[in-house]
């Protein structure tokens, strides 16, 4: 993900993290918040350490994943 898709990304996008895996297009789904000049994932944490909605820097969650899937609503 490089910044040319950054600055495509709209506040409200649905993000599916891509998964290589066969028949499984996504891995994990997040929405696109952009607040303060940021831009963040929210999604839902299954880590023990949350087990709760989070916000995460978006360029530090997608920094290990294989790419990404955007819908957005109209």
């Amino acid at each position: 993900i490089n910044q040319q898709v950054m600055n495509h990304l709209k506040n409200g996008d649905y993000i599916g993290v891509y998964s290589p895996l066969d028949g499984l297009d996504v891995s994990h789904v997040g929405i696109v918040v952009r607040h303060d000049e940021q831009v963040w994932f929210r999604n839902a944490s299954s880590l023990a350490a949350n087990r709760k909605v989070v916000d995460t820097p978006f360029m530090e969650y997608m920094h290990s994943r294989p790419g990404i899937v955007v819908l957005r609503a109209e």
